[in-house]
């Protein structure tokens, strides 16, 4: 198993145990006010954009993009929508969901703390995107904004570990689809050509954290506990 799944099925194990839902009550608030996030202790800087690491990661990408299928594109531009129904509508054997009814908000919460912690530290790494380096080669699966955010760390790998996970706890029936779905999510930025691989993990590693930081306030987890329900019934359970 490579490093990276070790560490998704590490975080679903930690993070989605009977434990993180003791002593809870029903009408807690959905969006806790939580410290904020310092990812820059729990990261490594990244490479150099020079470094022999960044030259093989971007070589990595320019092979991703020549073994681009119409379906593995469409699946990484899919999943550019960063949703809990577009992350359960991307696995394996789909699970299409207009919304998760009353866990909605909780979601949202979720993305909001995830990308204030993410955004903070990508200014602080201030890597550079690899379709900005020198004779990179890449054919971007977006349009480029001129205000585009730093690369380290991934956004959009760290929503789908932190949404991941929080699923896993709700409907552990799914672990292992969530599991896999979790670095299918992450891949999809390496598709795209719009992150190195180093981007991703430690936007996986940066979920972990925000995630175990979510269900360490116990406002937090009683949400989980009142919207559960409602999820289990939009997926079948």
């Amino acid at each position: 198993m490579p490093n990276n799944s070790r560490s998704i099925v590490l975080a679903l194990a930690l993070l989605t145990s009977p434990l993180a839902f003791t002593s809870v009550h029903a009408q807690s608030a959905p969006c806790p006010e939580v410290k904020p996030i310092d990812l820059s202790t729990v990261l490594l800087a990244p490479p150099c954009d020079t470094c022999a690491i960044t030259r093989a990661e971007l070589a990595e990408l320019q092979v991703l993009q020549t073994a681009r299928t119409p379906a593995t594109v469409q699946h990484a531009t899919d999943d550019y929508t960063r949703t809990v129904e577009r992350f359960l509508a991307g696995m394996s054997a789909p699970i299409i969901v207009d919304n998760v009814g009353a866990a909605d908000p909780l979601f949202k919460c979720i993305s909001e703390v995830s990308e204030d912690a993410i955004q903070a530290a990508k200014t602080k790494f201030h890597r550079a995107r690899p379709y900005k380096l020198p004779n990179n080669g890449l054919q971007v699966l977006k349009q480029i904004p001129a205000n585009d955010s730093f690369s380290f760390p991934s956004g959009h790998a760290s929503f789908g570990m932190v949404t991941g996970l929080v699923l896993a706890a709700m409907v552990p029936e799914l672990r292992e689809r969530i599991s896999a779905r979790i670095e299918d999510f992450g891949l999809s930025r390496l598709i795209s050509a719009v992150h190195f691989r180093s981007d991703v993990y430690a936007g996986e590693l940066s979920g972990a954290a925000v995630a175990a930081s979510l269900f360490a306030n116990p406002d937090f987890r009683a949400e989980v506990v009142r919207v559960t329900p409602d999820v289990r019934k939009a997926v079948g359970y």
